[in-house]
């Protein structure tokens, strides 16, 4: 089999016009080359006892150097990890979003309380050593101090076992959980992130995205043919089939949206407007989009108050949000629901649904 490289296969998709080349991509994607092949060559661990160690070169092993990567929404941090993360050769590594990431510490954490663990972040962080050599995290962001606090053992683990991370984040290690509560308490991890990683800034003055998206329809109605090929077209530039889907616990339950890959959604109505959700719900989710197609809206006086009830907390949270936004209808936003009893807040769903189609949207 031909070695395949994150440049081979960068420069395919600059062919398929999925990425635009730029210098900030290009010095991630020799550091991404350089960490694939001190991986591949140092060999693999065996993690099955508790003693860890290598079968071969750990000299190698010890210069492999985890990955930060920040940079502005849309300059290609993720699409450049997934490839990364697709190609590279090693048994046991995960790509998970750093939001569902820390929902499963968290899950875990409780678990090994109620067993009486004397710590139980050490003993998660030595079962996620145990079972991964590389984690990919994608969108690292410290909103409480809670987080903050396990985020910053569980790395000093990882390090000292050297589990290699590859992470994204919008924001540089320096401003994580910047002007949080005790903030002085988590200034230990960024010292520990700024000598354990090499720190990618991906600032380019560009969203691909967006550059994408320039003079693009937003609102398409499914009767006119030509609408659904375009509305279909554009989604399927942004190569949602590449990912693995998304997963997102909600409510003790798992929703998958097999549509999904580098913050791009393409999602049917019925899949997030026919199922009990709420705005809470809707933000969890929403969380993980940054770019968000919804397919066969349909016109919801025949559909019960309840799901319009749903599609208005949705379309709030999409505003409140800011993410782009681009939909498939059954007709324009103002004949949607011309009655129910949620008529009158739906009068704001239309507002917002016409202001999100302009070329001014999502704004700064």
């Amino acid at each position: 089999m031909d070695y395949v490289s994150v440049k081979s296969r960068y420069l395919e998709k600059i062919k398929l016009q999925q990425l635009e080349e730029n210098e900030s991509q290009e010095k991630l994607i020799k550091k991404l080359d350089s960490l694939k092949e001190i991986l591949e060559n140092s060999g693999f661990f065996q993690r099955g006892s508790k003693f860890l160690h290598t079968v071969v070169n750990f000299k190698k092993l010890s210069n492999a150097k985890g990955l930060y990567i920040h940079g502005g929404v849309g300059v290609g941090k993720s699409m450049l990890m997934d490839i990364f993360f697709e190609i590279i050769k090693v048994k046991r590594k995960r790509r998970i979003h750093f939001h569902e990431f820390m929902n499963e510490v968290q899950e875990n954490i409780d678990i090994a309380r109620k067993k009486k663990k004397s710590d139980p972040i050490k003993e998660v962080a030595l079962q996620i050593i145990r079972e991964n050599e590389l984690i990919c995290l994608d969108e690292i962001q410290i909103n409480d101090v809670a987080d903050a606090m396990i985020v910053g053992r569980l790395f000093e683990h990882f390090f000292k076992k050297k589990l290699v991370i590859v992470t994204t984040s919008n924001r540089a290690p320096r401003d994580l959980y910047k002007d949080g509560l005790n903030r002085q308490l988590f200034l230990p991890f960024i010292d520990l992130i700024n000598k354990n990683m090499d720190i990618e800034n991906m600032e380019s003055g560009k969203d691909f995205r967006r550059s994408k998206l320039s003079g693009a329809k937003k609102y398409f109605i499914s009767s006119s043919n030509k609408d659904s090929d375009q509305f279909y077209a554009l989604a399927n530039s942004f190569d949602i089939s590449f990912g693995e889907g998304l997963r997102v616990q909600v409510k003790g339950r798992e929703l998958f949206f097999s549509k999904f890959h580098n913050g791009v959604a393409l999602l049917d109505f019925s899949e997030i407007c026919s199922v009990p959700l709420g705005s809470l719900d809707y933000q969890q989710i929403i969380s993980h989009f940054r770019l968000f197609f919804l397919d066969k809206i349909p016109q919801l006086s025949k559909e019960g108050n309840d799901s319009a009830k749903r599609f208005i907390t949705l379309i709030d949270t999409v505003y409140e949000k800011r993410i782009e936004f681009i939909c498939k209808a059954e007709t324009t936003p103002d004949l949607l629901y011309l009655s129910g009893k949620n008529n009158f807040e739906f009068q704001r769903t239309i507002s917002r649904l016409y202001e999100i189609q302009s070329s001014a949207w999502p704004g700064k």
